[in-house]
């Protein structure tokens, strides 16, 4: 009789288990909802990767803030990297939208050297001890979030983005008057 609860209470987990996999992924993951989007971006303090200061992200009100996350191990990082830097180059002389990389759980060593070799000329930060990626929530990278001039999450992208997604989350939250 206890063995058969037992496989009975079994089966009832392992069909649990197969609903709760197929209802997620029948969901796009770059369309995760999480509980940042609509909030205050998290004030973060963080220092370059080159070693040439500190940025506090809270700093940058007023300023459209592309936020990416990154890692020299992340395979979908290098692949998104072209178009990060075709955006870059299209917004780079504008005073209101910012580009900010922030390296992802290596060391720096690595993480400046994909820096150069990858062409980024963006300010690239350094989180070392991963505090950042926690107040943001970060699943892993990339991960790429639009905050706007007010400081607050308007969007975020889970997984590698491209070119055309870029702009539309710019110019989402970019000022009429600055376009």
């Amino acid at each position: 009789m206890a063995a058969k609860l037992v496989r009975g209470a079994i089966v009832v987990a392992i069909l649990g288990l197969v609903v709760t996999l197929a209802f997620a992924f029948r969901r796009d993951p770059h369309d995760i909802r999480t509980g940042t989007v609509g909030k205050p971006a998290p004030e973060v303090s963080l220092d370059r990767l080159d070693g040439s200061g500190r940025v506090a992200l809270g700093d940058l009100k007023g300023k459209v803030v592309v936020l990416n996350f990154f890692a020299s191990w992340c395979l979908p990082c290098t692949e998104e990297n072209p178009a990060l830097v075709h955006v870059y180059e299209r917004y780079r002389a504008s005073d209101d939208v910012v580009m900010i990389g922030v390296n992802y759980q290596e060391t720096r060593d690595n993480g400046l050297a994909y820096v150069r070799r990858m062409g980024m000329s963006w300010v690239t930060l350094a989180d070392d001890d991963g505090r950042a990626a926690l107040a943001y929530g970060v699943f892993g990278p990339p991960e790429t979030f639009f905050i706007g001039p007010d400081g607050v999450i308007a969007g975020r992208h889970i997984g590698w983005i491209d070119e055309a997604t870029l702009i539309a989350g710019i110019e989402a939250i970019r000022p009429a008057a600055a376009r």
